[in-house]
């Protein structure tokens, strides 16, 4: 996966594919926007808007044939008008706009609802509602419903748009869940739901990334799937590597037997294990995953590479003061 802009403003993700939907998240608001806040003043809207529509672009990654804008940038205190987030939106030709926002009214009002124009064509009454469907369920949230309005960010823009209300700031119950980031992640799983949903979006495939710090070389740098990270008839020692899953909600754990300090702590995703600069070999690793069958195999000094092994089992040696040349790793 590349980005071909990592400025928040305008956040693209380019897919394997031809891009086949183009959404625009729009969180509500800035952080400074007046009166936009708790009555507590434990948290303004913004902070839970920023954070779920971040989520959401973060899921979103996993999928085939997506596209992702923000209406502003997110590290803007100044509050970007209606106008010119509806006028962006409107430019690129998004397919949809979703925008984020926590809610305020009684003490006693809960749960969430969503919102769409007074005249609107039956595809974002029926995006509405899935969106909308899926977030009440994985919530658990009170449904308030799907209701319309005359938002300028719903009124202003030329392609299917909703506004949700993801709880009330003004409730304890739900201002409690609004600054949790656990509910925050399930508001965003929602919204994604309803778009796969929606858009018959597909899963990319989960892939392995790793990358092997060599002798005399340094960090090789990045190998996927199979391919060979180190070297093999060049008598140098891998000494360190790091290995981390795309694609996919999936954890890693693994651990590197080390040169005269035996197995190293648990890494998880994307961490190092084995060391730098010390001039010490790798001498075996071990990997598991949670979801996934991974699979690895170690090139080791006159031995050669050793049969695959997976979940947790020894690749390499230990006790024989040989060196790890190479890995390759896969999923099953």
């Amino acid at each position: 996966m590349t980005y071909t802009k990592v400025n928040i403003s305008s956040f693209t993700i380019v897919r394997e594919m031809i891009v086949m939907v183009k959404i625009m998240l729009d969180p509500g608001h800035d952080i400074n926007t007046p009166g936009k806040r708790a009555p507590d003043g434990s948290m303004r809207e913004f902070e839970f808007n920023k954070a779920t529509a971040l989520h959401v672009a973060d899921i979103l990654t996993q999928y085939n044939g997506v596209e992702v804008f923000f209406s502003h940038d997110l590290n803007d205190a100044i509050d970007t008008s209606l106008d010119a987030r509806a006028a962006l939106a409107n430019r690129l030709q998004v397919n949809c706009l979703i925008s984020i926002h926590a809610n305020a009214g009684a003490s006693s009002a809960r749960g969430i609802e969503t919102y769409i124009y007074l005249n609107t064509p039956t595809s974002t009454d029926n995006l509405a509602r899935m969106i909308h469907d899926h977030t009440i369920n994985i919530t658990g949230m009170n449904n308030r419903g799907v209701k319309r309005a005359d938002f300028a960010i719903l009124r202003e823009t030329n392609m299917d748009a909703l506004l949700m209300e993801c709880g009330f700031m003004t409730n304890n119950e739900d201002l409690a869940l609004l600054k949790s980031d656990e509910y925050r992640r399930r508001c965003a799983q929602g919204i994604v739901n309803g778009l796969a949903q929606f858009y018959g979006l597909t899963k990319l495939k989960p892939s392995v990334v790793y990358e092997a710090h060599i002798e005399n070389i340094g960090w090789q740098g990045p190998k996927r799937n199979g391919e060979t990270a180190g070297t093999t008839g060049q008598s140098l020692r891998l000494e360190a590597l790091t290995v981390r899953l795309e694609n996919t909600d999936a954890q890693l754990v693994m651990e590197g037997h080390v040169e005269n300090k035996g197995w190293t702590t648990v890494r998880t995703n994307g961490e190092i294990f084995g060391t730098i600069g010390q001039g010490l070999r790798l001498e075996a690793i071990k990997i598991n995953s949670d979801q996934l069958s991974v699979l690895y195999r170690v090139h080791v000094q006159n031995i050669g590479w050793t049969d695959w092994k997976k979940n947790g089992e020894v690749a390499g040696t230990t006790g024989q003061a040989l060196r790890i040349e190479a890995v390759e790793i896969k999923l099953g």
